[in-house]
């Protein structure tokens, strides 16, 4: 469909495949989990199917309800590449959600032959082999929780404070270099650059005029020579070249007449020429190189080049005076744009707990969830922080896909519970939480468990890369996957049973 509509690939479309591919693979896990428990009790598999719809499909369609809102913030954001994605990823939600409500239950019914009963259906029977031993891990795990939920409750409101800390202490951070492959010679090379001619990273200065002003004006030939300087003294930078080098060379041979300049301008080979004087001769460039540094560092110096060519813009009103190149368009828009996802994400954090907890019509539904989901994230964030690197496109999108399934699997959580809170009937107490939390866990654990462990091995493909990012990708992935596991296993269940207490189930939904 992307291709289709004429998307073109980039670094926030291609965020789409690991997005989709983990919201929709747990959704799927999730059905597929529940149309083989009935028929494993014997139950027709259309039945099976339809039962599966029934107790999965909604959670399913909240999951994408919360997709679809999450990713409307993006539409505010100023970059188009964000506004793009926004759309792309709106359509991707639908198709997911589509294919996962009405393909999988439609193959099952479909392509799974009737079996007999090989266990009875109490909702409690522990299945055999793998699935049997999650079921049995996961359910130790909930009864120890549920036995201390509020040691746990306070473990979990204290790691979310902790690791929120150090995430807000992150800075963005992007470099050229990262993003390239960095076993390659290319690389070296760079490095070589780096020493030897103090950098390989252009940074301009780029300085235009009307038709009321000539390239050889002494007024034009003033403002290249103070940028020239600006980006000599002031900035700091090396191997420095400009029409005013020439000026300089000659003035040190003793001639500093112009038409000796044009002369020699006129001599260079016109490939040479067209790199610092526009063929109108309405525009030049003076250029500075640097080394491949964090934009964190590339941005400081960008912002002195400009503060320090106000007085010269000032003082030459007819001349546009403007600092480019990769390494300042890259310092200025890396550090907005993965400020802008970062913001965006931690406010849709906020949103999707609110419209949770409306749609679950439930205020525990939307109280509990906040935890588990800011815990992964937050844990992420505090791995980089105490390990010194900073904010980076590919953390923001590792992240992004942790807090998906995070989410995905907080929602099935959830509504499993107020399945079986209802299917256990009138009651209330701790032990009637306590029953119905263990409940939901033997029913979703082994298929949260499998989800986390397969994706995790499927994504975490990507540390084998050559990529230093795509490496990135993989281990903060793998990181935030398990940390939201512990959030879906441990921090959830004691904050439901923690709020049971302060909200007493009333009758219908709650």
């Amino acid at each position: 469909m992307i291709g289709a509509l004429d998307f073109r690939l980039n670094l926030f479309i291609n965020v789409i495949t690991p997005l989709i591919l983990v919201s929709g693979f747990s959704d799927s896990m999730h059905l597929v989990f529940a149309v083989r428990r009935s028929i494993l009790a014997g139950v027709d598999r259309i039945e099976a199917a339809r039962a599966a719809v029934l107790d999965v499909a909604p959670a399913c369609l909240l999951t994408a309800m919360n997709a679809a809102l999450a990713l409307l913030s993006f539409s505010f954001a100023q970059s188009a590449l964000i506004k793009t994605f926004g759309v792309a990823a709106l359509l991707a939600v639908a198709i997911s959600y589509i294919a996962v409500a009405v393909v999988v239950p439609t193959l099952a019914a479909l392509l799974i032959r009737r079996e007999k009963a090989s266990r009875s259906t109490t909702d409690l029977d522990t299945e055999d082999g793998g699935v049997g031993v999650l079921q049995r891990v996961t359910e130790a795990i909930v009864r120890q929780v549920s036995a201390w939920p509020a040691t746990f409750a306070l473990l979990g409101i204290v790691a979310v404070i902790a690791t929120g800390f150090a995430y807000g202490q992150l800075v963005p951070s992007y470099r050229l270099a990262d993003q390239v492959p960095d076993k390659e010679q290319a690389l070296a090379g760079t490095a070589r650059l780096d020493q030897k001619l103090t950098g390989a990273n252009p940074v301009h200065v780029m300085i235009q005029w009307g038709p009321e002003h000539a390239l050889y004006d002494a007024t034009t030939l003033k403002v290249i020579h103070e940028a020239h300087d600006v980006l000599q003294h002031r900035a700091g930078l090396g191997n420095v070249w400009s029409l005013d080098s020439l000026r300089r060379w000659l003035a040190e041979a003793g001639d500093d007449r112009i038409e000796t300049v044009k002369t020699y301008v006129g001599l260079l080979p016109e490939h040479l020429t067209r790199r610092f004087i526009d063929a109108n001769e309405r525009a030049v460039l003076v250029t500075a190189r640097m080394p491949d540094v964090d934009a964190s560092k590339i941005l400081p110096v960008v912002e002195e080049i400009d503060s320090a060519l106000v007085p010269v813009r000032a003082a030459n009103p007819g001349y546009d005076i403007s600092v480019t190149g990769l390494p300042a368009i890259a310092a200025r828009n890396s550090a907005r744009l993965i400020g802008e996802l970062n913001w965006g994400l931690v406010g849709d954090m906020f949103v999707i707990f609110i419209f949770l907890g409306i749609a679950l019509r439930s205020v525990l539904a939307g109280i509990a969830s906040i935890l588990p989901s800011l815990f992964p994230i937050f844990a992420t964030g505090s791995l980089l922080w105490a390990t010194g690197q900073g904010l980076q496109f590919a953390s923001i999108i590792a992240i992004t896909v942790a807090f998906a399934l995070a989410i995905d699997s907080t929602i099935h959580f959830l509504n499993r519970y107020h399945l079986e809170e209802a299917r256990l009937g009138a009651g209330g107490g701790e032990e009637h939480t306590r029953q119905a939390l263990i409940r939901t866990v033997h029913h979703i654990g082994p298929a949260v468990v499998l989800t986390t462990i397969v994706l995790a091995l499927g994504l975490g493909v990507t540390m084998l890369s050559d990529l230093p990012s795509l490496r990135q990708f993989g281990i903060l992935t793998s990181i935030c996957l398990f940390a939201s596991l512990i959030g879906q296993l441990v921090i959830l269940p004691a904050t439901v049973a923690v709020l049971r207490r302060i909200l007493p189930r009333r009758a219908g939904p709650h």
